[in-house]
């Protein structure tokens, strides 16, 4: 057959005809060959009969649907080398490194993979070469942001040339006045050209032509003419606020039509996504950002490309998959346990998604567009802010990104970062505009009489807080508190419950139903959501309408999973027109809780914050139950951006002129300036959460090109430093060129100065360490009081008498500075060409000329003025650093008077008496002049005695230097001090331009060689067989793989398997404790044990302190409930074993589904198909029922 195919394949040409291209033979002719071949045995060869089965039916249209294979072979184009005409194709073996090898950068360079890897990608594929990464690190040397200048640093020889041209400067005039409109403008033209032709008459004919090389560009790395400040501007802010007049010209046909007409800022953003840019839109809530991104799902249909939506949150991707698809129609959902139509164009899916299908180099890419991140705020989350920068660094080249968020305070910090890892520029657009404002009151009734409380405390478009309104509400509270006794005490639940239905009743006659009552607590939720059975806000048609799609809904559900207690009481209180919303819900339910309130037959919705958090549920009013929130670890203030997140699904668009936001005051009204700051703050900063991970580092380590080091340098925590890294590349270069300007000293006394430079650096480190431990003591604090003298050495004034005027404190009373007189000749200068050095070197060549015991300076060496009598003299501030000496001496002259006597002379220097200062002067001098004495601090203390025995064994080591007793010291000092000063400053550029200046890279290092002692890495960090089989995995990577590889999973059973990596997804800290049998137990014992070898790992390398708390990550609160699941028992039977909301546990069964099938793709790396078989059956066991209904947003 093979040979019939070779054949086939030869033989089967195209003809040409006026018709077209038509085969040679018709398809019956070569049904009639292969018919022949297979049923006749006598015409196949004599050593094929043996092999001959019978009764063979050919199936002709299954060679249409062959099997990718990897073709060793490839066409080559031969050209005719004179003309450069195609002659024929060649047949040639490829490169098979290069080609037939996952970690081929390009996309037309790699093979497409086969179909089953074409959504999420291959666990051992390699990511395509992301944007913004330099091919070398030649390449990487080269700032692209440096701009060529069209007029001095053009090239004279062409790239490949030998010879060039030199362009003769033409002189031309130039127009030096702006012109106001055309006219002036020809006019101006016409005279500049009149010009240039009576110039060139007089210029020689003949033009010179001769070679030159490249000329030095003397433009500042990172520089640009069109950019504020001369520095190049990744984000460019564009006016929100402006029409655009032109839209529909610029445009022509919009890709969608919009019932609507467009926002301002949605026709700028739209605009930009016709030139294909990158676009960050910062807006409120409910603003319309999702036009941007409908629009761009929209032309990447026109385009006939792909485009990907990522949602934080598996509810919103839902939701969006069921909102696009009805608008678009062709759309896909990839979630953990879902997958819907993975080929369209549109694409949904979570970030989590996105980053393991860009690390397993997904196909998907090849035809992708643009990344809408939705949320993207969310990159400020602990846990899972660092995927978004993840991928966002990953994303290939021709990928441009859609960056929707709340508003934020540093969207242009952001935008700059992003655009300088993907070389790219991106657009901001951000209005502060509300499409419907939003008012804020107070509320401090308790009861139908009192539910008229209502205190508007900022209006509508009125930024204004109104103090009038608080004092009003803190009154009508006082005034209740004197008639209870308990006035202060918070009331009970009974209480509470009255005031929630007394405030329910005033927004139905208010007309500010429908409303969500954010409580941050799900208990608290449960208890009120009971106590509310005599509320009814619904009429019979609601009623019918609610009943009739519950029943609708809970009717897919199989037996007594419909029966469900939390299903029963959530219908009832549905029907009512009241729901609740919050994780412990079964999904099906908040699904149904969400359309209702969409609908608008939800007239009261109890919710946590989560609701907020990205849902598209707008509502007429928005109510806190309090101000406070536990996160974990303390109770504290909400902050300014949840605050927002949450105030900001009060009003509908279209619907409610504005939208009413309520602060319940249950007996107690928050603190005003808490108050302010929640309501009024500043809106939140985007900070990176970024860090090193072992699942980042082994699925960066299976491609062979890109380094770890790499993606920690483009995080957005890195991105201050690698702003200046662009000045420290020009600083670099500069002093290189000065470097090679300074020659050594050529003198034989001073041979040994370069030494004597770095003994000098480290006696100067111990002085300040000296300095640091006896002049931030009590007794010195005591002594540097106005008055005392002190001899200074600063940069102006190197070893000058100064007397202390005044030392300037900090808040914790100890000495920041200190406010000096300093004496001086007349016109003096130090000598010192301070505006061509650093100032590092400036004090450095100071502290060794002037310290004592080198140059056999002593304290009575301090430079004094000339004259005594009537010197000059510099008030200024010196650190205590710059304190040579503290003297004994102090003066007697009242420097309460000298402070008014120098506050005068600032203010009115013309009529200044400058006696004061005279007689201090003398006074310094006759005392100065009689005895210096050094202040003798008495150090005691063991540290302190050995550093000052160091400091006089170093200044007696430095006087035995030769160099010392040269004649010309001080300028061969200073020409070494200079140039060893220049080699320290390059080795600084250098280091902060290494990866070792990074500062995630202390932790990688450690994680490398954690990696290393469990063997997932090689020596050369290489990826061994436990290193490729971890990157299959998501989460708990390390923890699996251990597990797979001590064969923990081959002697239990499947429903004890299931069971027990339920610790490793469930998270609710407190629970009932499980009943487990003998051998869950052992299990648990067993898998503890093989986790706490990572641990142990962890410790040895000193990524962590300690074991204390390992345990801690996981919890088995729900083994006993999930092993009862997986042995097939309903979910109705299962809750009785525990406390744990029923949401709760359905999101933690679906969750250990999504890690049975990584791990079965663990079993599949190492070729282990039995244990492969064994996982597949484990996720058939839970796979059922509830917990599994499929979700109403897909149906």
């Amino acid at each position: 057959l093979l040979h019939l195919l070779r054949y086939c394949s030869v033989t089967c040409m195209m003809s040409e005809s006026g018709n077209g291209w038509n085969p040679l033979f018709s398809l019956q002719h070569w049904e009639d060959i292969v018919t022949h071949h297979t049923t006749d045995v006598e015409s196949l060869p004599s050593f094929k009969r043996d092999a001959y089965i019978g009764n063979f039916t050919p199936d002709f249209t299954s060679l249409l649907n062959a099997p990718a294979h990897n073709d060793p072979f490839t066409l080559e184009c031969v050209r005719d080398q004179r003309t450069g005409d195609f002659l024929y194709h060649k047949e040639v073996l490829k490169n098979v490194e290069e080609n037939t090898d996952k970690s081929v950068r390009s996309f037309v360079s790699r093979a497409p993979a086969p179909e089953s890897e074409d959504a999420k990608g291959s666990a051992m594929g390699r990511s395509f070469w992301p944007g913004g990464f330099s091919d070398s690190e030649e390449e990487e040397e080269e700032d692209v942001e440096e701009t060529v200048d069209f007029v001095n640093n053009l090239l004279k020889i062409p790239p490949g040339f030998e010879t060039g041209m030199e362009f003769v400067q033409d002189n031309l005039a130039t127009i030096e006045d702006e012109p106001k409109n055309i006219q002036e403008l020809i006019t101006k033209l016409d005279e500049a050209i009149l010009e240039q032709k009576s110039r060139s008459a007089e210029r020689k004919d003949s033009t010179k032509h001769k070679s030159v090389t490249e000329d030095d560009s003397d433009t500042d790395e990172g520089e640009t003419s069109g950019a504020p400040g001369g520095k190049f501007q990744w984000a460019i802010e564009l006016d929100a606020e402006s029409e655009v007049p032109d839209f529909y010209t610029q445009i022509g046909n919009l890709a969608y039509q919009f019932p609507f007409e467009l926002d301002p800022f949605q026709k700028q953003a739209i605009l930009k996504l016709h030139s294909h840019d990158n676009v960050m839109v910062a807006a409120h809530t409910s603003a319309g950002k999702t036009v941007v991104a409908e629009y761009a799902i929209a032309l990447s249909n026109h385009h006939m490309t792909k485009v990907i939506y990522t949602a934080p949150i598996k509810a919103l991707s839902n939701q969006k998959f069921r909102d696009f698809k009805e608008k678009f129609g062709e759309v896909g959902l990839l979630t953990g346990d879902i997958q819907i139509n993975t080929k369209a164009s549109c694409l949904i899916m979570t970030t989590e998604i996105l980053r393991s299908m860009l690390y397993n180099g997904s196909d998907i890419t090849r035809d992708l567009e643009w990344v809408i991140f939705d949320e993207v705020h969310y990159i400020n989350d602990i846990e899972r802010g660092v995927v978004w920068e993840e991928v966002l660094i990953m994303l290939p080249e021709h990928v441009s990104v859609i960056l929707l968020s709340a508003t934020v305070a540093n969207v242009t910090d952001f935008a700059e970062w992003v655009g300088n890892t993907k070389r790219k520029q991106v657009y901001v657009v951000k209005t502060p505009r509300r499409p419907v404002p939003l008012e804020h009151h107070l509320y401090t009734g308790n009861s139908d009489k009192t539910s008229k409380e209502l205190f508007k405390i900022i209006a509508a478009n009125d930024k204004n807080f109104k103090t009038s309104e608080f004092e009003k509400a803190k009154s009508a509270l006082a005034a209740r508190k004197k008639t209870k006794k308990d006035g202060n005490q918070r009331p009970g639940k009974q209480a509470e419950r009255n005031t929630i239905l007394s405030f329910v009743r005033m927004l139905e006659r208010e007309n500010l139903l429908p409303c969500v009552i954010f409580i941050l607590s799900k208990a608290r939720i449960n208890e009120l959501a009971e106590g509310l059975t005599a509320l009814d806000l619904t009429i019979n048609k609601e009623k019918g309408l609610i009943r009739e799609f519950i029943t609708k809904c809970v009717g897919r559900l199989k037996g007594t999973d419909r029966d469900l207690p939390q299903i029963v009481f959530l219908k009832e209180l549905m029907i009512r027109g009241i729901a609740v919303h919050h994780s412990g819900v079964l999904p099906l339910m908040k699904e149904v809780t969400e359309m209702l309130f969409e609908k608008g037959l939800i007239k009261l919705l109890l919710a946590t914050e989560t609701f907020a958090m990205g849902i598209n549920m707008p509502t007429r009013t928005v109510v806190f139950d309090a101000t406070e929130k536990f996160d974990g670890n303390c109770k504290r203030l909400l902050t300014t951006s949840e605050y927002i997140q949450m105030a900001g699904r009060a009003g509908r668009r279209g619907k409610d002129e504005t939208g009413t936001v309520i602060i319940l005051c249950k007996g107690k009204l928050p603190d005003y300036s808490d108050l302010i700051s929640m309501v009024q703050g500043k809106a939140i900063d985007l900070s990176s959460q970024f860090k090193p991970t072992y699942n980042m580092i082994l699925s960066v380590l299976k491609g062979k090109d890109l380094k770890v080091e790499e993606l920690l340098k483009r995080s957005f925590a890195e991105y201050e430093e690698q702003v200046k890294a662009r000045d420290y590349k020009r600083d670099r270069k500069g002093l290189e060129k000065k470097l090679e300007g300074l020659k050594p000293v050529s003198c034989q006394v001073c041979k040994n100065i370069e030494q004597y430079y770095m003994d000098g650096i480290i006696m100067m480190e111990l002085e300040t360490d000296f300095k640091h431990r006896i002049l931030n003591t009590a007794k010195a604090s005591k002594s540097l009081h106005p008055g005392r003298v002190v001899i200074i050495s600063t940069p102006k004034f190197p070893f000058h008498l100064a007397t202390i005027v005044n030392p300037n404190v900090d808040d914790k009373k100890d000495i920041r500075e200190l406010k000096v007189i300093v004496l001086h000749s007349t016109g003096y200068s130090s000598g010192l060409d301070l505006s061509s050095t650093k100032e590092s070197w400036e004090r450095t060549v100071i502290a060794l000329q002037v310290s004592p015991g080198v140059n056999n300076r002593s304290v009575g060496d301090a430079i004094k003025p000339d004259s005594q009598d009537d010197p000059d003299f510099t008030v200024c501030n010196v650190s205590l650093l710059d304190l040579s000496c503290v003297l004994v001496q102090k003066v007697t002259t009242d420097m309460e008077a000298i402070k008014r006597n120098l506050q005068h002379m600032r203010f009115n220097p013309r009529n200044w008496d400058r006696t004061p200062i005279d007689a201090l002067a003398r006074e310094m001098m006759h005392g100065y002049n009689k005895k210096p004495t050094e202040l003798n601090y008495e150090v005691k203390d063991m540290d302190g005695v050995d550093l000052l025995g160091n400091i006089m064994k170093q200044r007696g080591a430095m006087a035995n230097y030769s160099c010392s007793k040269c004649n010309t010291f001080d300028a061969h000092f200073k020409q070494t001090s200079e140039m060893m000063w220049i080699k320290k400053e390059l080795e600084r550029i250098a280091y902060s331009l290494s990866y070792q200046s990074l500062q995630f890279m202390p932790e990688f290092e450690l994680r490398v060689r954690v990696l290393k002692r469990l063997r997932y890495l090689g020596n050369e960090d290489q990826l061994k067989l436990k290193g490729k089989a971890a990157c299959a995995m998501s989460t708990s990577e390390l923890v699996i793989t251990e597990l797979v590889f001590d064969n923990f999973f081959k002697d239990l059973e499947i429903e004890a398997i299931v069971a027990i990596l339920s610790c490793m997804v469930f998270q609710q800290k407190r629970c009932s404790d499980p009943d487990l049998t003998p051998e869950l137990e052992a299990a648990k014992k067993q898998f503890l044990t093989l986790a706490h070898k990572i641990v142990e790992a962890e410790v040895a390398e000193k990524l962590r302190p300690n074991d204390a708390d390992f345990e801690e990550q996981f919890r088995f609160g729900l083994v006993e409930v999930v092993y009862r699941w997986a042995k097939g028992e309903e979910f109705q039977a299962i809750m009785q074993y525990t406390d744990v909301d029923e949401g709760t546990i359905v999101r933690c069964i679906t969750r250990l589904d999504e890690v049975l099938r990584c791990i079965k793709d663990v079993a599949r790396i190492v070729g282990d198909v039995d244990f492969e078989s064994k996982m597949e059956r484990a996720s058939l066991t839970i796979k059922r029922d509830i917990v599994f209904a499929a979700s109403l947003y897909v149906q």
